[in-house]
């Protein structure tokens, strides 16, 4: 699955590149307004979570509003399936084991204003894990996390498509109580869990 969205990461840019290199005019690319993006991927953990969940299906919507060519402001729904590790007491054999819905405020920015445009993000998100297995020690639970990352956007007309990878910085993971307490303490009575979680996307829509 990792193969494939990298694959299709690749078959972007190389698409976007010929539909450019025959109007570089940037005036003609929407980059600037209102965009909605619908997409999927893949979505696993790392870490000690990482031996216990599986990579699975991610999936989600993003709003992004830009007022300029370079600063992007988003607001997006995100959910994944995961199997728990075949190794992990009274797992499931089938189906999703870990369902997770969430949503994310990130910003943006760009680091060019062409219609090819690289950029960067972080924000704030927070996230509900549904636990469908009987699998001892992992639980329903709510979870806040902190997403960084990078991605690649390219506008043609009105038309947009978005390839990124990012990765979470969990504030716990108390929904997987088996995964042995070892949180990174912070300045100011903060920590994040040493475990995270990472998602690479394609994503596809328009801009107005």
């Amino acid at each position: 699955m990792t193969r494939t969205l990298f694959a299709g990461a690749a078959v972007l840019t190389l698409w976007a590149g010929s539909a450019l290199a025959q109007d570089r005019k940037e005036s003609s690319a929407d980059m600037r307004g209102l965009s909605v993006l619908v997409g999927g991927g893949v979505e696993g953990y790392t870490n000690q979570l990482g031996q216990d969940i599986d990579p699975g299906v991610a999936y989600g919507a993003t709003i992004v509003l830009k007022p300029t060519k370079v600063l992007g402001l988003e607001l997006g729904y995100s959910g994944a399936a995961n199997e728990l590790d075949s190794g992990v007491p009274l797992a499931r054999t089938s189906g999703p084991d870990v369902v997770r819905n969430g949503g994310q405020a990130v910003a943006t920015v760009g680091l060019t204003a062409a219609p090819i445009q690289p950029y960067l993000l972080a924000g704030v998100g927070l996230s509900r894990y549904n636990v469908r297995s009987s699998a001892l020690a992992f639980q329903d639970d709510t979870v806040g996390n902190v997403p960084l990352g990078a991605g690649l956007r390219v506008h043609v007309g009105n038309f947009t498509a978005d390839a990124r990878l990012n990765y979470n910085l969990l504030f716990d993971q108390e929904f997987a109580l088996a995964v042995p307490d070892s949180d990174i303490n912070l300045p100011g009575d903060a920590t994040f869990s040493s475990g995270g979680r990472y998602t690479g996307t394609l994503n596809f829509g328009a801009t107005w």
